[in-house]
């Protein structure tokens, strides 16, 4: 009988059957997977890989009217290390051979190009921190250098820093940002127009979410989603970038000189109030001034009594209630009592026969209280507060202070002080008050509110720009135009010859108020010029307000030298033509 091959036994078909149902239910999960998960598990796949980022925001710029950038902000990278990552880091050669891996080999490739010693990065990139600071600030082709060398593990995170390109040119003004607490990297806070216009300079963050590889990288062609972030706007000042440069530079050498502790200039367009110049001796750039912890400036935070240069709200008050006109006639003696109060002129002179013009030309405080003794108190008080002492001016800049104006019938307002405030004293104002003033005068009486953002301009198209309208009458045109040519006799004929300009009609006022110092002596002496030039069709009021000069205090030798190089710099800037037609000569004596 031929033996035939082996029949399996009842154990090996059970073998095979479950083999068989094995493959089978295998088989028909591949299939469920392929022809009904596959887009759900994609998916999924995806959702793990995709990693959110916050995207920030630019801020706007400010710039000044002529086009220069004063602030902006500039990209800058935050470098981190990821040492999980870092270990997992190979770079293969042509021939497939490792050439570079883990830390060592990350640490050879970029030590050369972030600056480090290689082995002192190498020991930076090993450990099991998943994030290790290396750049805290390195600028965009630095990080393209870093990013192109694809090293699993190295990280950068995108930020923006306030920049100010033009130096400390309105630095006072701009203000900063300055770092919130527990937050050692990025500002949060900010002083000045950084702070006032923070609204429309800041832009809107928006965020991202990027398909990414096993090694932390962008996948090329992955998934993507987000919303851009928005810049804000940018903010258009009114000044003049090379004219607040030679105006801080102006004041900044006369400080020097002079031996002054400080000083301040303002220089005004008449006709609409913007600030052309608005300059603090000491001004730095406020990446500077972050640091030193400065504050902003003085021209609006500090005050002082504005002496002299404050008469001419009195002549304002007694030429507009016909108390005087500029040719009404007094015999002035150096000293006199008014109120039971002993009051002197600055100098000791003989009894002089002066008109109201010639009052103002010398500088007299008798002859100015004698020509408003019949005004009442209310009256006085209400010519102070009618050309701005007290109240803040508007402009866009915190922590103005609106100064000091006693109200009559309280304990402040006394038999001296009625007549003090007569000639600047008993009072106080910050330089742009002041120069205030004179804008009000060289404007045919009519105040326009002093701003220093003319207009802005947003990624969105939005645009507008700041209107003052027909600004406020304060005193009528004839007055103003009287007070303009008895300011003109002070430079040709009085105190304030060394603010003459060459080949421009010049008006304006020496002053010099003591007050207390420091120390709580009275021996701080402020010196002060404000002006208008051409006296002709007045286009510009200065202030040079300077704080305690130790050659000299009078206005006429410490301050009115300084204005003459800012207005004669504003003119030449503003293309002013110069004057022609001489002035009409006020008699100033009789």
């Amino acid at each position: 009988m031929r033996q035939g091959a082996a029949r399996p036994g009842p154990r090996q078909r059970f073998i095979r059957i479950g083999v068989l149902l094995v493959l089978l239910g295998f088989g028909a999960r591949l299939i469920y997977i392929q022809a009904v998960q596959a887009d759900a598990l994609a998916a999924q796949g995806v959702t793990t890989r995709m990693v959110h980022y916050d995207e920030p925001a630019r801020r706007g710029d400010i710039l000044a009217a002529d086009g220069t950038i004063l602030a902006t902000d500039v990209p800058r990278y935050s470098v981190e290390a990821n040492q999980l990552e870092i270990d997992l880091f190979v770079r293969k050669d042509s021939h497939g051979n490792v050439a570079y891996a883990g830390a060592a080999g990350a640490a050879e490739l970029l030590a050369p190009v972030i600056g480090w010693d290689e082995t002192e990065l190498r020991g930076a990139l090993t450990g099991d921190s998943a994030w290790v600071p290396l750049i805290k600030d390195a600028e965009p082709p630095l990080w393209r250098r870093i990013s192109e060398l694809g090293v699993r593990g190295i990280f950068g995170t995108l930020y923006y820093e306030r920049s100010y390109p033009a130096g400390a040119v309105a630095g006072n003004i701009l203000g900063y940002p300055f770092k919130g607490e527990g937050d050692d990297d990025h500002p949060g806070h900010y002083t000045g127009l950084e702070l006032t216009e923070n609204d429309l300079l800041t832009g809107k963050p928006g965020s991202r979410d990027v398909e990414v590889g096993g090694g932390g990288q962008p996948i090329p062609g992955g998934e993507y989603s987000g919303t851009p972030a928005r810049s804000g706007c940018d903010v258009v000042l009114t000044l003049d970038s090379d004219l607040q440069w030679a105006a801080q530079n102006a004041i900044d050498d006369q400080v020097a000189e002079m031996g002054a502790e400080s000083g301040s200039v303002v220089a005004l367009d008449v006709k609409t109030g913007e600030i052309l110049a608005l300059a603090d001796s000491g001004t730095v750039d406020p990446a500077e001034a972050r640091e030193r912890g400065l504050g902003g400036s003085a021209a609006v935070e500090d005050i002082f009594e504005p002496g002299s240069t404050g008469k001419v709200v009195t002549m304002a008050m007694v030429l507009e209630t016909g108390e005087a006109t500029p040719t009404s006639t007094y015999s002035v003696p150096w000293t006199a009592t008014f109120g039971g109060q002993v009051f002197k002129d600055h100098d000791e002179h003989a009894t002089s026969n002066w008109t109201l013009n010639g009052i103002l030309a010398q500088s007299s405080n008798i002859g100015t209280m004698m020509a408003a003794q019949n005004v009442p108190d209310q009256t006085r008080y209400d010519y102070l507060t009618k050309f701005g002492f007290g109240k803040v001016t508007g402009v866009e800049l915190p922590a103005e202070n609106p100064g000091i104006v006693h109200v009559p019938g309280t304990q402040w307002w006394d038999g001296r002080t009625r007549n003090t405030v007569l000639f600047g004293q008993g009072v106080g104002v910050n330089a742009l008050q002041a120069a205030g003033v004179y804008q009000i005068v060289g404007n045919g009486g009519v105040a326009m509110p002093p701003h220093l953002v003319r207009s802005w301009q947003c990624p969105d198209g939005r645009t507008d720009t700041t209107t003052v309208g027909k600004g406020n009458r304060v005193i009528s045109r004839d007055t103003a135009n009287q007070l303009v040519g008895m300011l003109e006799s002070v430079v040709d004929d009085g105190t304030g010859g060394t603010a003459k300009i060459t080949g421009y009609r010049v008006a304006g006022k020496t002053g010099t108020s003591e007050m207390i110092g420091p120390d709580g002596n009275a021996d701080f002496f402020v010196s002060s010029f404000i002006g208008l030039a051409p006296a002709n069709d007045p286009r510009i009021a200065v202030a040079v307000i300077v704080n305690d000069a130790q050659t000299s205090s009078w206005g006429a030798t410490v301050a009115a030298p300084v204005f003459k190089k800012v207005a004669s710099f504003a003119l030449q800037r503003l293309d002013v033509p110069p004057s022609t037609d001489e002035p009409v000569k006020i008699p100033t004596t009789w």
